[in-house]
């Protein structure tokens, strides 16, 4: 980590003295549009179900966390379970599970095979400029876990003006959160730094503190007309309580006092860039990024506690999972202005190394109090999981687009992918060492048909996920496993007038080869690909200017997950319904710009009910909130109140229930945040201009 911190910073000197030493003018980055082939292009020319969260509706909402961001998306969910940890769903079932690919600037932040469902925690929301959802399987483009959807986190571009911006807020349930952003030109490029520091004792969870620091740099260069590119470092700081979730009694009795005293995650992430621009000509450009990631996450996990004889004594676990890796991505685009097309041919490759130890803890319970009260590391070696992998995944892509005619577009994709696992274990029990290769080609075809006032877009595509590392290396022996499969037909329509705008999507989306444990012959329970599904769902949203100053929205999808062909724990669920899989969630907005200093904004969530369990015999009544926003802008300065869960409403964000294990312990709920009131202030150092 020392010697690729360091060559990073010897580049960014290397480069700030060449761009000193030429005679150019620096040109700041313009806003990106939508990047669902890696490159700005009008929403209207892309064949995807896709959104953008601007960056004007980011610092209105002056959300605390990215969740209140995502969750106004039509067909996206993203429940919080405390302290930024998080679950997903998009065109997915609300789950821990690696179908989502999340991507900073079009490159994943963490490796294919080492998803985390809390990946999002590595995102420094004071660097965030707008955010691109692309729904549906993206691998054709962006890869492996590219299935439920890609969500891209646009960082800030560069601004060639002298500035410097403060905010802070801190709300009733013990949060509190300060930015600072400053840009700094020079004569040929700019500079750009983000701070963020975010911190909450006693919230409404016992036992559920946190604390959050991040720092982003980026330095924007152009060299001549032809060079330029950026630089750029991401670091985060986590460190938070677990409280982890409730059982059926402590949550219909609204306690929420936990069980937990000492459980913990702890996170350190970096990543480091260079991007390169090469303009050969106009109509033929390269662009070059590498990137160093060097990622640890240590734990005292509340989901690692289990039972014993012993009522007073529980066993448990701490682990510590640290990789580092190194990424190059390349991609050529030449324009065809003959043929009104565009040739993109991209490389990409990511060499990751990650190392895993786990030792065993008894872990002492406090029946008078119901606590676990403290935990010790046995006498005798606690050694539980000692291994290292080697991941090695190389792609190839060729993109085609084209003007078939002034309103019939086409665009096709193809991904070639290659895995290569190296599993070495540091004991001698476990699962053996062990090398797998994994491939995959991923197709995608579509066709966007415009008028001046309605469009729409038809497409096919195929994703696909490796198995992950915790998949393939769990057991007494190693499966034989192959990647998941998606394939995914989807149609959309689009109309817009001078008071209003709609869009509708229609998708069916089937997974084969899902990977589930299957109980063998021998009683040993070894993951397989065993599990086939069927996801079928509408995506609208609508909006509307009724007045000059008050505009209403809505958000919202219906969707149907089953069962096809799946086989649980000896259980045979085919035809029912997937748990946790909402069949609707939608949201209803009203925004009123008073004037050009005050602004309100009221917006309304539900969520349908939904199985809680595979066999669908336990149900969970889902939830409505109402949040409301309020803001008044001055020249430099602004002030804002949040009020969210207006009502109060006692919900869970997640419920789910075990069909194979009885009692209260077969429920699990995380309880969703009581009603928070924010106060906020911010100040820029130029005058706003939006």
């Amino acid at each position: 980590m020392k010697f690729s911190f360091l060559l990073f910073m010897g580049l960014i000197c290397i480069n700030t003295l060449i761009a000193q030493s030429q005679d150019t003018s620096y040109k700041p980055l313009s806003k990106v549009i939508v990047s669902a082939s890696k490159l700005s292009q009008k929403r209207t020319e892309a064949p995807v179900s896709i959104t953008q969260i601007t960056s004007k509706e980011i610092k209105e909402s002056k959300a605390q966390r990215i969740d209140y961001l995502l969750n106004k998306v039509a067909g996206v969910y993203m429940p919080s379970i405390g302290n930024e940890q998080h679950m997903m769903s998009i065109r997915q079932p609300i789950s821990l599970k690696g179908l989502y690919l999340y991507v900073e600037d079009g490159l994943p932040i963490r490796t294919s095979g080492l998803f985390s469902n809390n990946a999002l925690i590595e995102i420094l929301s004071s660097n965030i400029h707008s955010i691109e959802i692309i729904k549906g399987p993206a691998s054709a483009i962006y890869g492996a876990e590219a299935i439920g959807g890609v969500i891209n986190f646009i960082s800030k571009p560069v601004d060639s003006v002298k500035n410097l911006q403060l905010s802070a807020q801190a709300s009733n349930l013990g949060l509190q959160k300060v930015d600072i952003n400053t840009n700094l030109p020079t004569p040929h490029g700019a500079w750009q730094i983000n701070a963020s520091w975010a911190e909450q004792k006693k919230g409404p969870i016992e036992f559920s503190n946190y604390i959050k620091k991040g720092i982003s740099s980026k330095h924007d260069f152009s060299w001549n007309k032809k060079w330029s590119g950026y630089q750029s470092i991401n670091y985060i700081n986590y460190y938070s309580q677990m409280t982890g979730s409730v059982d059926s009694v402590h949550f219909f009795q609204k306690n929420f006092s936990s069980q937990q005293t000492f459980t913990y995650r702890k996170i350190d992430a970096l990543r480091l860039r260079q991007n390169l621009q090469y303009q050969w000509t106009q109509n033929s450009s390269t662009h070059f990024n590498f990137m160093f990631r060097d990622n640890r996450m240590d734990q005292n996990p509340t989901y690692s506690i289990a039972a014993t004889n012993n009522p007073t004594k529980y066993k448990g676990q701490t682990n510590s999972n640290q990789f580092n890796s190194y990424v190059w991505d390349l991609q050529q685009i030449w324009n065809i202005p003959t043929l009104q097309s565009k040739i993109i041919v991209g490389g990409f490759m990511d060499i990751t190394h990650q190392q895993l130890e786990a030792h065993y803890i008894d872990i002492f319970k406090d029946t008078l109090v119901g606590k676990y009260s403290s935990y010790s590391y046995p006498a005798k070696d606690s050694l539980l999981t000692h291994y290292q992998s080697n991941i090695i995944n190389k792609a190839a892509y060729l993109n085609l687009i084209s003007k078939l005619s002034d309103r019939l577009s086409a665009n096709a994709t193809l991904r070639y992918d290659q895995f290569n696992y190296a599993f070495t274990n540091a004991l001698f029990t476990g699962t053996p060492s062990a090398n797998n290769v994994f491939t995959n080609w991923a197709p995608k075809i579509g066709f966007t048909y415009n008028q001046q006032q309605w469009g729409g877009f038809i497409n096919y595509s195929e994703g696909f996920v490796p198995p992950q590392i915790t998949e393939i290396y769990n057991a007494i022996r190693v499966p034989y496993l192959l990647p998941q499969q998606f394939k995914n037909k989807e149609l959309g329509i689009w109309a817009a007038h001078k008071k209003w705008q709609a869009e509708i999507t229609i998708y069916q989306l089937n997974g084969t080869n899902e990977i589930i444990s299957v109980r063998q012959t021998d009683g040993v329970n070894l993951n397989q690909n065993a599990g086939n599904t069927s996801h079928f769902g509408l995506e609208y949203q609508l909006k509307y200017k009724l007045l000059k100053t008050l505009s209403v929205g809505y958000n919202a999808t219906n969707t149907l997950h089953t069962y096809i062909n799946t086989n649980i724990k000896g259980v045979e669920v085919s035809g029912k319904q997937m748990s946790a899989a909402p069949t609707y969630f939608g949201n209803i907005y009203a925004a009123w710009q008073v004037n050009n200093n005050l602004y309100f904004h009221l917006e309304w969530l539900h969520q349908s009910k939904y199985f809680m369990d595979e066999t669908n015999a336990t149900t969970f009544n889902g939830f409505d909130i109402g949040n409301l926003r309020i803001a008044y802008q001055m020249k430099q300065s602004n002030v804002w109140l949040n009020i969210l869960n207006i009502t109060n409403a006692y919900y869970s964000s997640m419920a789910t229930k075990n069909f194979s294990v009885k009692g209260n312990a077969a429920y699990s709920y995380y309880i969703g945040e009581p009603r928070s009131i924010s106060i906020g202030y911010s100040w820029s150092l130029q005058a706003h201009n939006d």
